[in-house]
């Protein structure tokens, strides 16, 4: 389904501005709360159908730019080196581009000789870019050529929990993926939310009225009500 922008309104039903270039059909576009489309590519580990290959784990599904450039280098380098972390978080990692699986294989030599990792991973070719558009991968201000660099997390349900967008060359940290892993899995156990810059073992908040004999059940420490719209809990495990 596409939409068409004709005459946009704002909240005060006043006539929003847009320039000529946005006056224009788009398409859909992945949003968090979707249930993240089934699709077929071939990887440096063979052919993938990606629900059947995703079935019970989490994914961090990301783009970059081209094999064989520095930045690129560094970022694959470094999901690698974290392979113990994501096995440990139950997540799959599967990376998207352009480049030809026979590129991506000579490189990831490269990669396991300059930084001694192991890219353990699949790694797709997206051939003429066409999954990398339909994801919104492709910023055309940006580059024509080159896909940016786009996170998606997707839970084991195939529901999208997660976007990130990088321009083509600021490289992601690692960390901050894993991160957010850890933070949506603390909310699918316990319904907590989590504070700025949280780090699993963190105070986390309370956002609801749940009793206090429910928060030591589920966090083994009572929780202090700093105000009346924040109230925290430190876990004790």
């Amino acid at each position: 389904m596409s939409i068409q922008f004709f005459a946009p309104r704002d909240a005060d039903n006043q006539l929003v501005r847009l320039p000529p270039a946005l006056r224009r059909t788009v398409r859909w576009l992945p949003r968090i709360g979707d249930i993240f489309p089934d699709f077929n590519v071939e990887t440096t580990q063979g052919s993938l159908k990606f629900w059947e290959w995703a079935e019970g784990h989490w994914v961090h599904l990301f783009s970059h730019p081209a094999a064989k450039t520095p930045v690129c280098t560094s970022e694959i380098a470094s999901v690698a080196s974290y392979s113990a972390a994501w096995k440990a978080a139950n997540v799959k990692n599967l990376a998207l581009t352009g480049s030809t699986l026979d590129e991506q294989t000579q490189w990831h030599a490269d990669i396991a000789r300059l930084f001694n990792v192991k890219v353990d991973f699949p790694c797709a070719h997206d051939p003429d870019l066409k999954l990398s558009r339909l994801f919104g991968m492709m910023h055309e201000k940006e580059s024509e050529a080159w896909p940016i660099r786009k996170s998606f997390l997707i839970d084991p349900s195939q529901h999208l929990r997660m976007i990130f967008e990088y321009p083509i060359f600021i490289g992601r940290r690692t960390g901050e993926v894993l991160r957010v892993v850890h933070a949506l899995q603390l909310r699918d156990r316990t319904g907590a939310a989590t504070p700025s810059d949280w780090e699993d073992g963190d105070i986390t908040i309370i956002p609801d009225d749940r009793s206090e004999a429910h928060v030591r059940k589920e966090f083994g420490a009572g929780s202090v009500r700093l105000s009346p719209y924040l109230r925290v809990v430190q876990p004790a495990y």
